[in-house]
């Protein structure tokens, strides 16, 4: 059984994907970080700064950004948790498997309407993090 990491750095960068969906994020420990870059079947988006929305908690840090707002129709997020994720040295990737989660808030002008207010699509992700020197 392996020890405890020696000095571990905290992954910076991480590489995903899973069921058409491509991830790409690098954390605000990055020179010029944050930055999230979303891809999937019908969406291609790059976000960075403000456009990204942090939240720690008991799953890990959740990392939130907008994919799409249509008034009158739907709000659509996307929220990448990951966890604190210890590499042995810089640039050697690690592999790692977290959700992906896209809620979908419906909207009209006349309020909700009947039925769920949140609709939730999960996406399995598997792919690397790891420590870049910035």
């Amino acid at each position: 059984m392996a020890g405890p990491l020696k000095d571990p750095h905290q992954a910076n960068i991480f590489e995903l994907s899973g069921r058409s969906t491509y991830v790409t994020y690098s954390s605000p420990a990055i020179l010029g970080g944050p930055f999230l870059n979303y891809r999937d079947d019908r969406l291609s988006r790059g976000f960075s700064g403000e456009e990204i929305r942090f939240q720690d908690n008991e799953l890990g840090q959740m990392v939130t950004v907008t994919l799409e707002h249509i008034p009158d129709l739907q709000i659509v997020t996307f929220t990448l948790v990951l966890p604190i994720l210890g590499v042995p040295q810089p640039n050697t990737p690690i592999g790692i498997k977290v959700p992906g989660i896209i809620v979908t808030n419906p909207q009209t002008i006349a309020g909700p309407g009947p039925g769920p207010q949140k609709l939730y699509t999960l996406i399995n992700l598997r792919g690397t993090g790891q420590f870049i020197v910035s």
